[in-house]
């Protein structure tokens, strides 16, 4: 888990300062005063940062050892990042229920690095409350600033195959629904509705008359988690880091969602990270009905080449092609984006694309000898570098028959 330094605790309690004291007469008392102020801002700033770190020591046990993001597929740079809580262990020990790939079209992604600190990011509308860009160990957050209030993403529609995730962070939960996101129609009303924690330990999805519960056991509900929702039609799936928590057959009771709310509530203001909605993918009828495969769901921790057990659904895919087609051979190969070095991606795609082959022969049984790998670095994009959505699908992992 990640310790956190937000960035603009100390320009808002220097606000609050500022609005909350009367007008200062000129002269020595004016610089007297103006100290005074600067050596409580400074002492409320420590305050707010050291509540929130020993909140999340608590919640962990690892002290000041933070967990490794990770990032989809290739790049130097984090992209969507894994539960913190759930980012190891072996892929025998990730459920079957987990069954979410990202789609691979990207249509909205945003890590909030266009955007100054403490201020409300570009792309994204507010429906209401308080919202501001902070930073983590480095790392850009999307901020709750007040109580509660609640976001919309800038995009146009939702296609009939989506997938929509996040990061999400949050301590001293107690009591408080932290994270609501809903699917809304074009009147603004509401489809369905997820909600976390709810009843203490809960993750509960409500669409119409259906109020789905699933607890969460054997991780901490406070700290950092990867929310993922996937939509087929009017199915509707969703996931808390490794696990399914939402299953629900038809949410079209109360029309068509054609886009997103996020809201965030608790007094330790909730933040979010990494958001990223793409369309698709399609059903795995015949993985390699093109002869490749082109895969975002294949997760690494960040500058490692250790592919992450989140990375199981794809390999099951790629395994069970494999064990029902004995002849095929195929190539796997790395792609990151441009952010870095190129000689540095160019190695890392390579050993990325080793790992997977180790990974299938080791964990899933398929033969070594059916793999070869290599890797392109940032020499191959499949999208433009210069926006996040195009490095987002810059980063990925491919299957190509031999």
């Amino acid at each position: 888990m990640r310790r956190i330094r937000i960035a603009s605790a100390l320009a808002c309690f220097a606000l609050l300062a500022l609005v909350a004291a009367p007008v200062a007469r000129s002269g020595i008392m004016d610089a007297v005063k103006q100290k005074a102020k600067e050596k409580t801002t400074k002492k409320a700033a420590d305050a707010t940062d050291k509540a929130v770190d020993d909140a999340e020591k608590a919640a962990t046990g690892k002290g000041d050892k933070a967990a490794p993001a990770s990032d989809a597929s290739g790049g130097a740079k984090d992209s969507v990042a894994t539960g913190g809580a759930k980012g190891s262990g072996t892929f025998s020990a990730v459920s079957t229920k987990f069954d979410f790939v990202p789609g691979d079209s990207v249509l909205f992604f945003d890590d909030f690095t266009q955007d100054d600190l403490g201020e409300f990011p570009a792309r994204w509308k507010l429906v209401s409350g308080t919202f501001e860009v902070a930073e983590m160990q480095g790392q850009r957050w999307l901020r709750c600033a007040s109580n509660d209030g609640e976001i919309r993403m800038k995009t146009s529609g939702m296609p009939d195959l989506w997938t929509l995730e996040f990061d999400f962070y949050g301590v001293n939960l107690q009591g408080a629904i932290a994270l609501k996101v809903s699917g809304r129609t074009k009147a603004d009303q509401q489809v369905w509705l997820a909600m976390f924690p709810y009843s203490g330990s809960g993750f509960t999805v409500q669409s119409g008359s259906i109020n789905s519960i699933t607890p969460i056991e054997g991780s901490p509900i406070e700290g950092r988690h990867h929310v993922m929702f996937l939509g087929r039609g009017s199915a509707l799936k969703v996931y808390l880091d490794r696990e399914r928590v939402g299953n629900i057959p038809d949410v079209s009771a109360q029309g068509a969602a054609e886009e997103f709310n996020i809201g965030l509530g608790a007094p330790s203001k909730p933040m979010i990270a990494n958001v990223r909605f793409a369309q698709g993918p399609r059903p795995p009828k015949d993985l390699l009905a093109e002869g490749k495969l082109v895969t975002h769901g294949i997760l690494f921790a960040t500058g490692s080449d250790v592919v992450l057990p989140e990375s199981a659904p794809v390999l099951r895919q790629v395994a069970g092609y494999m064990g029902t087609n004995a002849d095929v051979k195929l190539k796997i190969t790395g792609h990151t984006d441009n952010v870095g070095a190129k000689d540095s991606n160019l190695d890392l795609s390579k050993r990325r694309a080793a790992s997977v082959a180790k990974v299938l022969s080791t964990q899933f049984g398929v033969s070594a000898d059916r793999f070869q790998t290599d890797g392109k670095g940032d020499m191959q994009p499949v999208s433009s570098n210069a926006k996040p959505e195009g490095r987002s699908m810059n980063r990925r992992v491919e299957f190509a028959k031999l």
